[in-house]
């Protein structure tokens, strides 16, 4: 699953935003041009989704400093594009903060050319494709239903083709708070004999049919189910874990802190040292997939853990047999050691700004290595000229701000870029500084 386009509005500099995303994709763009904006995006969804934080906007001390122009009457929207094993997954949620007050205002959930699924308040409505429901409702109408379902299904199974195309249902007060992430909330299934389509029907708390929907099937994470069922998960395990890494306050990361569960690593890598503490004793030793490139990066230092009589963890670094205390330590070491933990853990998305400060231009390539090998599909932002020299032009996403407003570019034809750049003699980030890479692309 890869989220292949994100849409943004109202949400600080991105008024209208729409970024189109690769698996590798590093953003360009001045001081104040709106690349953090697009990290925070996902922080927030975090916050809303993962979190459950009822007061989202505290961090940015309240709506009015994240919504376009401070005008609190505007909703804000997120739209996501992925593809799903070849089907085209769409999803929106449009939220507002008025007066303190969090609210998720409208959800969308759909798969194109098969349904779309619709919540606003209590309303939930169900859309089915025309074509899609001509080929799957004689299959279903043929399957006995299952025992202790009968009544749901024989009550569903008997609206036809044109009652399918449009279904709206109000939900219980107990679900109006319910989102469609993940999504279904409860719900059982019959497939066709052949187990290409199944009929859903949604149910409440109290085994109550809400809406029926019918979904394609799928050869899945969890085995052969349908699409709408895997859904739920696949986005939850896609944009939850997403893995931000942002400003390193490298003086809290230095300081032992005490040993605790980590599942995953904080934005500011402040709690970097109990989490690798956790993987040593777990392990025995660093990963290697964080070892080695460390190796290359800073030959000859390796890397213990040791408990403080009070109990807190600290990290011994020697360089060769010289102990090296923390405040010898250079910030960079601590820049890679986090960004090679957050590409270990594996995260469907790491996000990572301003990805130049504090390392050298050969330790950067290096991490570029490790992360365009990596699994996860990468964001990262900058606004350095080395870091651009190192990304191939289809990668590159350039940003500016127009009128106040955020733009993010993609190079249209990166190899009538490379071919401009070698009849110049100038490098992408020359191209980029003088504004030659926009001219170029569109002649």
């Amino acid at each position: 699953m890869r989220l292949k386009k994100l849409v943004v509005k109202n949400f600080k500099s991105l008024r209208n935003c729409e970024v189109e995303l690769g698996k590798f994709n590093v953003l360009v763009g001045p001081n104040a041009s709106g690349k953090t904006n697009l990290v925070e995006v996902f922080k927030l969804l975090r916050k809303i989704y993962f979190e459950n934080d009822t007061n989202p906007f505290l961090e940015w001390w309240g709506y009015n400093n994240v919504v376009w122009g401070r005008k609190e009457e505007l909703p804000i929207t997120v739209e996501m594009f992925f593809d799903v094993g070849g089907y085209d997954v769409y999803f929106e949620t449009t939220f507002a903060g008025t007066g303190g007050s969090f609210r998720i205002l409208r959800e969308v959930l759909e798969v194109r050319g098969y349904f779309r699924i619709e919540k606003e308040g209590r309303t939930l409505r169900v859309f089915h494709d025309a074509e899609f429901i001509k080929r799957a409702l004689p299959k279903l109408k043929t399957v006995k239903t299952p025992k202790g379902l009968t009544e749901a299904y024989d009550y569903f199974v008997k609206l036809d083709t044109e009652e399918l195309l449009h279904l709206e249902a109000q939900l219980p007060s107990n679900y109006a708070g319910e989102t469609l992430f993940p999504w279904p909330w409860r719900a059982s299934a019959i497939f066709d004999e052949n187990y290409e389509t199944a009929y859903i029907i949604t149910q409440t708390k109290d085994d109550k049919p809400i809406l029926p929907l019918i979904s394609p099937v799928v050869q899945g994470k969890w085995g052969t189910e349908p699409l709408a069922f895997e859904l739920g998960g696949l986005l939850h395990e896609t944009i939850l874990p997403t893995l931000v890494l942002r400003q390193i306050y490298v003086q809290n990361v230095k300081e032992p802190k005490f040993s605790r569960k980590e599942t995953t690593l904080s934005e500011d890598a402040s709690n970097l040292v109990p989490f690798l503490y956790n993987i040593w004793l777990r392990e025995g030793r660093l990963p290697d997939e964080i070892a080695k490139p460390l190796s290359m990066a800073f030959p000859h230092t390796r890397v213990f853990f040791q408990l403080t009589e009070d109990g807190r963890v600290m990290m011994k670094v020697f360089d060769g047999d010289l102990e090296l205390a923390p405040p010898g330590i250079s910030d960079g070491f601590y820049k890679t050691l986090a960004i090679l933990t957050a590409a270990y853990l594996k995260p469907p998305l790491l996000v990572i700004d301003e990805i130049e400060n504090s390392l050298h231009p050969e330790t950067l390539e290096l991490i570029f290595d490790v992360l365009r090998e990596s699994e996860s599909q990468v964001i990262i932002t900058t606004h350095s000229p080395v870091v651009v020299d190192m990304t191939e032009p289809s990668d590159l996403i350039l940003v500016d701000k127009v009128g106040g407003e955020s733009r993010f570019m993609r190079v249209k034809d990166p190899e009538k870029i490379k071919k401009f750049l070698n009849e110049k003699g100038i490098t992408l980030s020359e191209g980029w500084l003088y504004g030659s890479l926009i001219n170029s692309d569109e002649q």
